[in-house]
């Protein structure tokens, strides 16, 4: 890892060493293909058979570990208070923990099989072997859908523009979705039909609402494991073409810094630290060779390099910006505002761009974004 690149002080996380351990379990098979060599759609036939069997099987264990809730619920309802709701709050506790433990080891698995479809290990020139953003480490925290690690990456801030507390506000409100949407659902319930449908007590909306949310969060991990991948795959796709072409030794040394600029920027804009931009950043630091801070987010000195730099230079840092922005799949508000005034008169040529290999990503059309990653001296 370039030294430039600093961690803040923070140790890694029980969940993440969870993750990191069970996914060093499932192991490493000897795979000889390669990503690309699979079509667009024989890949989403395959990780939409990962990501169904991931639904049914979290669905599964959501509704198994609810359901000892429920009945004592409804079993002890006719006891005091302080009996009643020690025995739901009882097993409530051990059903939580057998459920986390299952689900996690559910989208471990998943995340895991992504990789191997995936097969990221076949991209021999991966320097991003160790650290918080090597493969398996950002798998281990896309599966617990935990945050990734700040840090100090040539003096980029990614949270310049947003508040933490904002950051935490909305991860409380996702914990509560399962419980408000429970509470909604007794409501309705019980406004339209009583304390029982069919005999049946309305607390029993518990286990479907239980098996909704655990497979949308086995879902939303799986395609989440596919986006990062992808990441590293076309950052990789990305920097064999530069190499290949020489590309880079033909830019100035303006315009090399300029590449710099033109992703810290959109790291900045999409307000986190998704590894997906923060590969493709050390990917290009690799490549340049670039080490020196110099104020690589700072927006009106990457619209200044544009105007700076010859016409074909300005064009291939117009196409690595589009790729950038791209690479969390999806655009902000922040960089819709923005993104005109480095387009320019190229606006037309390149939102488009822009906007159809987020949809690619988003996707999950391999071929189709690589088509849209090229790099070169043409505009658009």
């Amino acid at each position: 890892m370039p030294t430039s690149v600093e961690f803040k002080k923070k140790k890694q996380s029980p969940l993440e060493k969870f993750g990191v351990y069970y996914l060093g379990i499932f192991g490493k098979r000897d795979l000889s293909h390669h990503v690309f060599d699979f079509s667009d759609e024989e890949l989403s036939k395959k990780i939409n058979r990962i990501s169904n069997k991931g639904i049914f099987l979290s669905a599964l264990v959501g509704l198994l570990c609810v359901w000892p809730t429920v009945y004592i619920d409804v079993l002890k309802q006719n006891e005091t208070l302080l009996i009643h709701y020690s025995w739901v709050a009882f097993v409530t506790l051990i059903s939580i923990a057998i459920e986390f433990y299952v689900l996690f080891i559910i989208a471990l698995r998943a995340v895991h099989e992504v990789s191997e479809l995936i097969n990221i290990h076949s991209h021999k020139k991966d320097f991003l072997q160790s650290g918080p953003f090597n493969v398996t480490n950002i798998l281990a925290r896309t599966a617990l859908e935990l945050p990734d690690p700040e840090l100090n990456i040539l003096g980029i801030d990614p949270f310049e523009q947003i508040s933490k507390r904002n950051l935490f506000i909305l991860g409380l409100l996702y914990k509560l979705k399962i419980v408000l949407t429970n509470l909604i659902s007794k409501l309705i319930l019980r406004t339209g039909f009583g304390e029982t449908i069919a005999g049946i007590s309305i607390n029993y909306i518990a286990l479907p609402v239980e098996c909704f949310w655990n497979g949308m969060v086995i879902h939303r991990v799986v395609m989440e494991a596919r986006l990062r991948l992808f990441g590293f795959a076309l950052s990789n796709h990305i920097a064999d073409n530069l190499l290949h072409d020489h590309l880079l030794d033909q830019l100035s040394d303006d315009a090399k810094i300029g590449c710099l600029r033109a992703i810290g920027n959109a790291v900045v804009m999409a307000k986190n630290y998704h590894p997906n931009m923060i590969v493709l950043l050390l990917r290009f630091q690799h490549l340049l060779h670039i080490d020196k801070d110099k104020r690589y987010d700072d927006w009106n000195l990457f619209l200044d390099c544009l105007k700076k730099v010859n016409e074909k230079e300005r064009n291939f840092l117009l196409d690595l910006f589009t790729v950038a922005v791209s690479f969390d799949g999806k655009v902000s508000t922040l960089e819709i505002s923005k993104i005109k005034d480095a387009y320019g008169k190229d606006y037309e040529l390149y939102y488009p761009r822009l906007l159809k290999l987020t949809e690619n990503l988003k996707a999950g059309k391999l071929h189709a974004a690589a088509d849209l990653c090229k790099l070169d001296f043409i505009a658009g």
